[in-house]
């Protein structure tokens, strides 16, 4: 039998915060054990607003994990999301010489020459989340992936260079300690859920992914196997919902219910004539209306997000290359219609990206909106894991993990 040991992925998104708990084996895929979900008004656009708020949805997320799993995490650690429009990236290259008489290229160069990487000049309160190695170069041969045992006098590397502002990773990081947890490390969002959504060959001809969130829409380019560009816009589908219950005069509860039953963002996929009836934002009145009248609210924002997302694309420009197409995830991909709209606004196949390359029988493993937590488990296995992001935070103290103790039991 493999080994394994139990790790948990703490996704804290625009609106809620999800915890993954898996069995990760060193052979074979992660199994994920349990799933816990809660809504979260600590947050917006993926920052931290209410820290207390945020603190309890990251507590309850993972005891429902826990309850799920039948039993507690590995050493209460958690390999933790990071998101929001203060996340930037960067293409990077740099270079080394290499000085040893044998001239052969070590582990220790490749460590040295991705951390001069780290030399880039930052705006200020910003640090480095992730470096991420896209080709490397020994003595101008380009397209060497490892190049450990060759022999070159000069050692270079391409890099994908990920930022965030210090003090959101510092408040999310705090949330975490004071939840009673340790958090393992920092994972972009994006790259965790590509991780399960986008397999390695579009990953290798060129694909963009789009994680429509509640609040906001992230978007990573690959080509040749690597990002290449991650973005994020504060539009999602909240704003879809709210457009609804304006044009319709209900309340955003209802306005959402409407979007997930009858909503479409494509008006050839409805019977335009069929009727539906709803509560007006008295909550007493009856209303009626039809699914056409619906599909006219809403199709003009999906195409304004989707519009937002190609001009993003375009300013890569990496769209001539985007052999593979889009790949859309995330909780607002279930809307009706949204992958036909995708292929008409972006010009490119585009297909649902539902999570896949884990295994296990846990209910919710198929809903797009669980993808970063289950990507954030499957980023464990890469070989830069271990080297991305910043040190851990500080552990927990024994008041808080008593006080959480305390709180399960209550």
């Amino acid at each position: 039998m493999p080994r394994e040991k139990i790790i948990a992925g703490l996704d804290v998104g625009s609106s809620k915060v999800a915890c993954v708990i898996a069995k990760k084996y060193e052979l074979d895929l992660p199994e994920v054990i349990g799933i816990g979900v809660t809504p979260c008004k600590g947050l917006k656009h993926g920052s931290v607003v209410n820290m207390k708020e945020t603190e309890h949805a990251i507590t309850a997320a993972v005891n429902q994990a826990e309850e799920n799993a039948e039993g507690k995490i590995y050493d209460d650690e958690l390999i933790v999301s990071i998101k929001g429009q203060h996340i930037e990236s960067y293409n990077h290259s740099t270079a080394i010489n290499v000085t040893r008489t044998d001239k052969e290229i070590t582990p220790d160069d490749v460590a040295h020459v991705i951390g001069s990487a780290k030399q880039i000049r930052l705006g200020f309160d910003k640090e480095i989340i992730h470096i991420i190695p896209q080709d490397f170069i020994v003595d101008g041969q380009r397209g060497i992936t490892d190049p450990v045992g060759l022999e070159g006098s000069h050692l270079s590397v391409d890099a994908h260079i990920v930022t965030g502002l210090s003090s959101a990773i510092n408040n999310l990081g705090k949330c975490v300690s004071s939840a009673g947890f340790e958090c393992k490390n920092f994972i972009s969002s994006i790259l965790a859920t590509a991780e399960v959504t986008v397999s390695e060959q579009e990953k290798k001809i060129g694909c963009v992914l789009i994680d429509m969130g509640d609040q906001t829409t992230d978007i990573a380019v690959y080509l040749d196997g690597s990002s290449r560009c991650i973005k994020e816009l504060p539009l999602g589908g909240k704003n879809i919902t709210m457009d609804i219950a304006r044009g319709l005069s209900t309340s955003y509860q209802v306005a959402q219910d409407l979007k997930e039953q009858y909503g479409s963002a494509i008006t050839s996929l409805i019977d335009v004539k069929e009727e539906i009836s709803y509560l007006s934002v008295d909550g007493r009145t009856q209303k009626r209306t039809t699914r056409k009248t619906l599909c006219d609210i809403i199709k003009p924002r999906v195409e304004e997000i989707l519009s937002f997302v190609d001009d993003e694309i375009i300013k890569t420009q990496y769209k001539d290359m985007i052999s593979a197409g889009a790949i859309i995830t995330g909780g607002g991909c279930q809307l009706l219609g949204l992958k036909e709209a995708c292929e008409e606004v972006l010009q490119m196949p585009s297909r649902l990206g539902i999570p896949q390359y884990v295994k296990g029988s846990i209910n919710g493993m198929a809903d797009p909106a669980l993808a970063c937590g289950m990507g954030l488990i499957k980023y464990s296995y890469l070989p830069e894991f271990e080297k991305s992001g910043r040190c851990k935070t500080k552990k927990p103290g024994i008041l808080t993990k008593v006080r959480r103790m305390f709180e399960e039991m209550i």
